[in-house]
């Protein structure tokens, strides 16, 4: 998932831009929002990043502008405190008439009827590209619309001259390949990687990482009555695949996992040669470390196949049906993803298109040449699939893939552990 580090690290308080104080719910769902004059005022919440709030604010006053009967009232807050916020105020009857929501939570509240459906569903999920739009489906229709394509995948950070002294003038084509190199560019301190070759020890990588290599295998790790099937034998494969990295080829290890920084932080430090990471990754590169002596380049495939993977669907708008407004929050929802202000939005954010006609636009790789390796594989990518709890579906990947690592599980018994408890969670939540 796309979230800074620091975002994590902020005080469990509330910013509101536009409206002044700290409000704990919004008035959508009362009479307020619309006077007797005719003006109208919507309430949108939104989860806290300076580039994404600046953003949001640009396309809000071009908004504004265009509807001077028409307020927005722009509310953020952290992201470790928004997904709760936002469950309280529904639960409450309070939400903001429009709500950026993450993929993965769009489910809940689209079985539970609380969004308005996106008129002409069938016309408009058209545009975007099917990973993005997973969560936001339901029964075939649309309940919001995403921004932005969630693509942790198909990428990976390299240090060009950690390359070069080792003989290699291009980036591994191969899985082979990748191993070879990954393998010559560690670099060791008695026991401990001083450089680590191909770090892919992420809380997001490691899960992402392991269905994508199933995926290369033309199989599937969904069962039926929305079960995982991690009993196969590509299954098996793929994750001892991963456990090899650390536990044989030693190209990478647990040393940082789970700590303050993220593998982007230690590769732009020098730490890796070569880090699996998404695209957003390469903002922090140049804003925050200002370096520009690194390229973004494909993840090679497991197999001859193609370099297929798995995404979430990531941020997008969606509109409550307790507001009182739902066709001013539509029609701002619908500008908002119209093809020039969605560009812009990407582009300050530093995120991938999840609408097709603008990341097949030449004039956006133009104008954001370190896209390349992304936009060429957004095709290949599929929506992960109907996750129940997110958070315990990847602690489930990520704990036991720990104890396989160090040994204290094979490979078969930890897949075996990570399928049943997977599967419990997805049975507690359709109860």
């Amino acid at each position: 998932m796309r979230i800074p580090k620091f975002m994590l690290m902020l005080a469990v308080v509330c910013m509101v831009f536009v409206a002044t104080g700290c409000t704990g719910s919004s008035k959508s769902g009362d009479d307020t929002n619309a006077n007797a004059q005719g003006k109208v005022k919507l309430v949108l919440w939104s989860h806290q990043e300076d580039q994404i709030v600046n953003a949001y604010k640009e396309i809000i006053s071009k908004y504004e502008a265009l509807h001077p009967e028409t307020t927005i009232e722009y509310q953020t807050f952290p992201y470790d405190v928004y997904n709760q916020k936002l469950k309280a105020s529904f639960s409450a009857a309070t939400p903001p008439d429009v709500a950026e929501m993450f993929g993965t939570w769009v489910p809940n509240y689209s079985r539970n009827d609380l969004l308005v459906e996106i008129p002409d569903s069938e016309t408009v999920k058209q545009a975007y590209y099917e990973a993005p739009l997973g969560g936001y489906l339901r029964d075939g229709k649309l309940y919001g619309l995403p921004l932005e394509y969630n693509i942790e995948n198909g990428g990976m950070l390299i240090h060009p001259q950690m390359l070069k002294e080792q003989g290699y003038d291009q980036p591994p084509s191969t899985w082979t390949e990748l191993v070879e190199y990954a393998k010559k560019l560690t670099v060791k301190n008695g026991n401990a990687l001083q450089v680590k070759g191909f770090d892919f020890v992420s809380s997001d990588n490691i899960t992402f990482t392991f269905l994508s290599l199933i995926l290369q295998q033309n199989a599937s790790f969904w069962g039926e009555n929305e079960h995982v099937n991690f009993s196969t034998s590509e299954a098996e494969k793929a994750m001892s695949a991963l456990v090899s990295l650390i536990a044989d080829d030693q190209v990478a290890d647990l040393t940082t996992f789970g700590g303050e920084l993220d593998t982007s932080d230690y590769f732009f430090r020098g730490n890796s040669a070569m880090t699996y990471r998404g695209p957003w990754t390469i903002a922090a590169g140049l804003n925050n470390y200002k370096v520009n002596d690194f390229e973004y380049v494909p993840v090679p495939s497991f197999t001859d196949n193609p370099p297929s993977f798995a995404a979430e669907s990531g941020w997008g708008l969606t509109v409550a049906k307790q507001s009182k407004q739902q066709e001013a929050a539509l029609d701002f929802i619908r500008f908002f993803s119209e093809k020039e202000n969605l560009e812009s939005w990407n582009t300050e954010t530093f995120t991938v298109p999840a609408k097709k006609e603008i990341a097949e636009d030449p004039e956006y790789l133009k104008n954001n040449p370190y896209m390349k390796t992304p936009l060429e594989v957004l095709s290949l990518g599929q929506w992960i699939g109907p996750v129940a709890d997110r958070d315990y579906f990847f602690k489930q990947v990520n704990d036991h893939f720990q104890l396989m690592v160090t040994g204290r599980l094979s490979v078969k018994e930890g897949l075996a552990k990570i399928e049943q408890a997977i599967n419990d969670n997805q049975d507690q939540h359709k109860r």
